[in-house]
């Protein structure tokens, strides 16, 4: 009965997002068009036999436990091979299968927000709109190679080699994971063979971008959280693992502005979802240390470190995407029902809000995109009194709730619905050189036309992500569904809420964090398919491991 709720529920949702909501929300017309029920009824008649197939098949799922000849000889190699060089071999497949792209792309793929990161790594770091661990990083490498080579494209080579062998090793991990929790052997040699000839893998891990070395410490830190999730007695018994989880867990939240809130979420609803058992260990009030450990770490970091350095944080609009989107999306379209107070509050928080749709493009209301927004936001106003700014921002909600609703599905379109994939895209060209405060130009090792147009098509073509099944790989609208699909399959088993949740709460977190980015782009999701094959613990890891 369970697999028949879950099959009609998730067709249902799924033929509401890729035929009415997706569309109508797309084309910015919101309204019911009689025309859409056809194709609703088609796809939820469709999804509901799929459905009802699926949960089938993977319920008997005989093969893929282990019980077929190929996964009993597959299993047997893999215990002679033991886990030590398994994980060894794993690592090296990772890394040896993206040399291709390094020598293809190399120094690295020079795009996303390397312009104003080369600018402050070869002058003066101010602030921390971009983690300045990064930005550090790459003004080490790029002297190194201006020291050692005379080149900085030669240290962004390095630089790009290190990330790398950092996302390979990460990669590695998390496959010895789920063969030491006992996931299907099948699962675990996919999981190797697809994180290691994914594409956008190859190409984000030679990319200069703080996302490649942040995915690669969460996924380390999923590994780290799911086995304390699993086994915290037999965890925190390996005395190596009171350091390494404050440190990894550092990197993460110092590479990325937003990894201090996946992890203290993570621990949070941990803690509430295990609060009886937590209160019975013996050593709990350790445990706590341990974890808070890393937010202590992070906050000493970014208060009195960036203070001695004269480094300023980012700024506040950087985290307000999805409210900012909704103020303007309210001043643009129905500034006309705004009272006189309203709007001179609106002005007060945005610059001109009245004449955005007169504005250029770079200025006008995009609802797909918030960056435009963002900035025209005066955040120094917000600063002054944040809590006036959030009474007008639910008073206004409360007047305007669609316009709200509508504002955010926009915001998040690519993130619920396949259809739309206007940013998920890999970038593959660099800037132009003397858009840099140096000119940095590709300087290709292996110039193979072959590989290049290969890369080339993988990151931009739409024919990938337009194209039944490999579409998954490609489009970031399936993470939610991945993601519902995953707990739909767990559901069943034995303590799910206490047990097999948890396993859940890195990729929740992710989600969370894609659902408040400024636009749907693949790189927002990329971290949440690095992570998505631990899910599998959750729906078939051998709960005794």
């Amino acid at each position: 009965m369970t697999n028949i709720f879950f099959a009609v529920f998730l067709a249902l949702l799924y033929s509401i997002a890729y035929t009415v909501a997706g569309p109508v929300i797309e084309a910015q017309d919101i309204k019911f068009n009689p025309s859409q029920l056809f194709p609703f009824l088609l796809c939820f008649l469709s999804g509901t036999a799929l459905n009802l197939f699926l949960f089938s098949v993977l319920k008997k799922r005989r093969w893929l436990a282990g019980d077929g000849r190929i996964s009993r000889y597959l299993g047997g190699c893999l215990d002679k091979v033991g886990d030590r060089r398994f994980f060894l071999l794993v690592w090296a497949f990772h890394f040896v299968s993206w040399i291709p792209a390094w020598l293809i792309l190399y120094p690295g793929v020079l795009s996303y927000d390397i312009i104003s990161q080369t600018g402050s790594a070869l002058g003066e770091i101010t602030n921390n709109h971009h983690p300045v661990l990064h930005t550090w990083l790459i003004r080490v490498f790029m002297r190194l190679g201006d020291s050692l080579f005379s080149s900085y494209e030669h240290g962004i080579g390095l630089l790009s080699l290190l990330q790398m062998l950092i996302l390979s090793y990460a990669l590695a991990r998390l496959v010895l994971l789920l063969k030491r929790k006992k996931v299907p052997v099948l699962i675990v040699l996919l999981t190797a063979l697809l994180s290691a000839a994914w594409f956008v893998n190859a190409c984000l891990s030679v990319t200069m971008i703080k996302d490649t070395l942040h995915g690669a410490f969460l996924v380390l830190f999923a590994c780290h959280f799911t086995e304390i999730a699993t086994n915290p007695s037999e965890y925190f018994q390996r005395k190596q693992n009171l350091l390494l989880l404050p440190v990894i867990s550092f990197l993460m939240c110092a590479l990325r502005n937003n990894g201090i809130h996946i992890y203290l979420f993570c621990f949070a609803a941990l803690f509430l979802l295990r609060i009886r058992r937590i209160k019975r260990a013996k050593a709990y009030l350790a445990l706590i240390a341990a974890v808070l450990l890393p937010v202590f770490l992070y906050k000493i970091y970014t208060g009195p470190v960036f203070d001695a350095l004269g480094i300023a944080q980012g700024e506040v609009r950087e985290a307000l995407s999805v409210p900012i989107q909704q103020l303007q999306r309210v001043s643009a379209k129905r500034a006309g029902e705004l009272t006189g107070e309203q709007t001179e509050l609106m002005k007060s928080y945005i610059i001109d809000s009245p004449k955005w749709m007169a504005w250029p493009l770079d200025r006008a209301y995009d609802p797909f995109f918030a960056d435009p927004a963002k900035s025209c936001f005066y955040s120094n106003h917000y600063k002054e009194d944040p809590i006036a700014f959030w009474k007008f921002y639910l008073q206004t909600g409360e007047q305007f709730t669609k316009e709200y609703i509508a504002a955010f599905l926009s915001n998040t379109l690519g993130f619920w619905y396949p259809g739309y994939f206007e940013y998920s895209y890999v970038m593959y060209d660099n800037y132009p050189p003397d858009m840099f405060t140096v000119p940095l130009v590709r300087k290709s090792i292996w110039d193979s036309r072959i590989l290049k147009q290969y890369y080339d098509s993988l990151c931009s073509s739409d024919f990938w992500r337009e194209t039944p099944v490999l579409r998954l790989f490609f489009v970031p609208g399936f993470s939610l569904w991945f993601l519902l699909y995953g707990l739909a399959l767990a559901w069943r088993r034995r303590g799910f809420f206490t047990k097999v949740l948890p396993l859940f709460l890195p990729l929740i977190a992710q989600y969370g964090i894609m659902i408040l980015s400024p636009m749907s782009s693949f790189r927002y999701s990329w971290p949440f398919y690095l992570m998505l094959p631990l899910a599998m613990i959750g729906i078939w890891g051998n709960q005794e491991s």
